[in-house]
């Protein structure tokens, strides 16, 4: 199931040219399932979960940096935010990475905490939650 959500994730890079609602949640779901990994693999001390789930949500976010965001962010001063919230988690999942690869599960907590920061603010602008 691993594979076929990376393989989902690559293949989606190639085709999501313009951002459509259908795009957008297939995304929004791969992401979803990258959080929901990485914490089932927290809860029962599992690391190679725990890498699979940061890996899916390294995919997905690689989609969103190809997206025109504008296609679907209707105040263009916040372009640049959704940008820039992109930036971040791809550093913050590289973070997060690291960590779990020195085994270093307090530090990797802390990322998994800045990620879904930058998940709930991307959120906030998107769908004024």
């Amino acid at each position: 199931m691993k594979k076929v959500l990376l393989a989902l994730a690559v293949s989606s890079i190639v085709t999501f040219a313009s951002a459509s609602e259908k795009t957008i949640n297939a995304t929004m779901s791969l992401m979803a399932q990258g959080m929901n990994q990485v914490q089932t693999g927290f809860l029962y001390s599992n690391r190679e979960d725990v890498t699979s789930g940061i890996e899916i949500l390294e995919n997905a976010n690689a989609i969103f940096n190809k997206v025109d965001v504008t296609t679907f962010i209707k105040h263009n001063n916040k372009v640049q935010v959704t940008k820039n919230i992109n930036e971040n988690l791809a550093e913050n999942l590289e973070e997060f990475k690291k960590a779990v690869e020195k085994k270093d599960y307090t530090e990797a907590t802390k990322y998994y905490g800045k990620v879904t920061s930058n998940c709930i603010a991307c959120h906030r602008i998107v769908r004024g939650w």
